[in-house]
């Protein structure tokens, strides 16, 4: 009787995971050369040089790249809360999401398409879902009101809502080459945004 390791699957699944990798990375491109409307799944399949039915043996539909792809993006690996005192929240929060707007431009074409979609992220995400580095932002924001730098009668989640629409404004302006440098636009525009946020 032949007696197989544990690992004897492993070609099998290093293979699937390259097959849906080729799949996220020619949709990618597909989707920026031609808009992710005037991309099929069958120009993926196609351009991927799988079959139609490989290819929904890994994604029940385009809109599952979509996900995929802003998954990618966003990333789950926190990035490290800047250091400093919590009456210092506000210039933390920034440094820590122009580190995550720089990570996310470090990949231009996947940040620009992501950035330039015609609907919302967050139905990308799923509904209240958000990118990570806002957990952090709001962790930021709750402690930088208990020290006295962040106003306390607007709640935190409401905050770092409006934070995350500044950050998003910033990235869809980048996007669409309304801004040149993605970092320095955001700077801009959270100094908009906390213009008032410190306590009167």
């Amino acid at each position: 009787m032949t007696v197989r390791s544990p690992g004897f699957r492993r070609p099998r699944q290093d293979g699937r995971r390259r097959v849906r990798a080729q799949l996220l990375d020619t949709a990618l491109r597909l989707f920026s050369e031609h808009g992710y409307i005037g991309v099929r799944v069958e120009d993926i399949a196609k351009e991927a040089g799988v079959s139609r039915a490989t290819f929904y043996k890994h994604f029940a539909e385009r809109e599952e790249i979509l996900a995929e792809l802003f998954d990618r993006l966003v990333q789950d690996d926190p990035l490290p809360t800047p250091p400093g005192p919590d009456t210092e929240a506000l210039p933390r929060v920034r440094e820590l999401l122009t580190a995550a707007a720089a990570r996310m431009v470090s990949d231009e074409q996947l940040a620009r398409f992501v950035y330039t979609l015609p609907i919302r992220h967050a139905a990308l995400l799923g509904e209240g879902a958000r990118p990570p580095v806002m957990e952090q932002v709001e962790q930021l924001v709750e402690r930088g009101g208990a020290a006295g730098a962040v106003r306390t009668d607007v709640p935190p989640t409401l905050i770092t809502a409006q934070i995350a629409r500044t950050f998003e404004a910033a990235m869809r302006d980048w996007a669409e080459h309304r801004a040149e440098s993605a970092t320095d636009h955001l700077s801009l525009l959270l100094d908009l945004t906390f213009h008032g946020l410190a306590p009167a």
